[in-house]
């Protein structure tokens, strides 16, 4: 499987050097499309050359899917625009209305964000674009958004200096039908498979194989662990985590102690023994820190929270669901956000603080509207409702439900 990754990431880095072809489809499914975003992440982060613009988001409607895009890309405008404060430098000008505005046609605002980010970036420097949904219940609507990338009238001046790496089905092959590949000359194809079946067979070949460096085979350990312990094989995934742990601790490697600590806490929370998951996370929390790395924190940090509030320690929860919603917003991730204040609402409640727990959820709410993220508003306000209702407030709790009721239906069962 190391050699499948390696192709993939090789065409990834092949079709974005190359200056002739500005989109590359991916067939590819749920599962796939995780592994080529996370490719895509690797290479903004050691690439200095070239803009990312990565958007992983479920696609239940195009209209929400290109909202939160364009919600991304104007968060990642301020921020830039933050630095640029900093250093003396000219603002980077905001999004046209036309790329903000819902009413406006999904295509038409995508056109538009990109005709606006060339204008920011300097002459000469490439934009890489990555369209990879998570979910496509939407796919005619995402078809028809991205259509005008895949330039069947010929390639346009606007595209020069783009790659667009857009997600297709290999089961549906919606977006690029056979019938079409002929008119496609502009655009590349890449169809991916790293079913779970083909990737676990080849990580416990990877594992075993006494002639991989050492390094490899804990890589595959530590795959397969995981996917021990989503399969319930609790013993067989202790093993393997108390395995990585002792071998990270002798190369003196905080992350991987973490994220071992962390997979035993795990295993300890699936056996019921939420104590000792408690105990196990408190230690990955020490290597974490050790680490540096904030994406691990953040996910232990919320599973500390967890713990707390199955052992009956709301206190204690707030302070790990607190620090997990900052380490969130310094990491620019909304969704991870909003699921650490609906957290902390719950945390807070249980402390008897009512009316912290209100102002966590509605800021949760907030980012929801921002973000497009519309099951979890759905979450936070039959909270609220609750909540009010309780208080016997029930102007502002039937307020909440109308809300509720206006998001639409299709959405919700999409999501769930």
């Amino acid at each position: 499987m190391q050699r499948e990754f390696a192709a993939t990431d090789a065409a990834l880095g092949a079709f974005i050097e190359q200056p002739d072809y500005p989109t590359l489809v991916l067939g590819a499914t749920d599962l796939d499309v995780v592994f080529a975003f996370r490719m895509l992440q690797e290479r903004d982060r050691r690439d200095r050359q070239r803009v990312y613009l990565l958007f992983p988001f479920e696609c239940a409607a195009s209209g929400g899917f290109v909202q939160q895009c364009m919600a991304s890309l104007a968060a990642q405008i301020d921020a830039e625009n933050q630095v640029r404060a900093q250093e003396g430098v000219m603002p980077w000008a905001e999004l046209p209305l036309l790329c903000t505005d819902p009413a406006q046609h999904p295509a038409q605002r995508l056109r538009a964000a990109i005709g606006h980010v060339r204008t920011l970036v300097a002459e000469g420097v490439d934009i890489v674009w990555g369209l990879m949904p998570s979910t496509l219940e939407d796919a005619a609507g995402y078809r028809e958004t991205v259509l005008p990338l895949l330039a069947l009238d010929g390639f346009e001046a606007w595209m020069d200096g783009h790659r667009f790496c857009v997600r297709d089905d290999c089961s549906r092959r919606f977006l690029l039908p056979q019938a079409l590949r002929a008119k496609a000359q502009h655009v590349l194809t890449l169809d991916l498979d790293f079913s779970p079946e083909k990737t676990a067979d080849a990580m416990v070949g990877a594992m075993n194989d006494a002639a991989r460096p050492l390094a490899e085979r804990m890589q595959a350990a530590m795959q397969l662990a995981a996917l021990d312990l989503t399969h319930g094989r609790l013993a067989q995934a202790l093993e393997k985590y108390r395995l990585l742990y002792g071998w990270h601790r002798e190369q003196c490697n905080p992350l991987g102690q973490a994220l071992a600590l962390g997979g035993i806490g795990d295993v300890a929370t699936r056996s019921g023994q939420h104590a000792d998951a408690s105990r196990w996370y408190a230690h990955a929390l020490d290597a974490a820190a050790d680490s540096g790395n904030l994406g691990v924190t953040l996910n232990i940090l919320m599973a500390s929270g967890e713990a707390c509030l199955r052992l009956k320690q709301p206190a204690r929860a707030v302070e790990f669901f607190e620090l997990a919603s900052r380490g969130a917003d310094k990491l620019m991730f909304p969704h991870a956000s909003v699921a650490a204040l609906e957290k902390l609402g719950v945390a807070l409640l249980g402390a008897h603080k009512t009316a912290e727990a209100a102002r966590a959820w509605t800021e949760a709410k907030t980012l929801c509207e921002r973000f497009g993220c519309e099951h979890q508003r759905r979450s936070l306000l039959e909270r609220l409702a609750a909540l009010y209702a309780q208080a016997g407030l029930m102007k502002q709790a039937k307020a909440y439900e109308m809300e509720k009721d206006r998001i639409p239906a299709y959405r919700e069962g999409a999501q769930r």
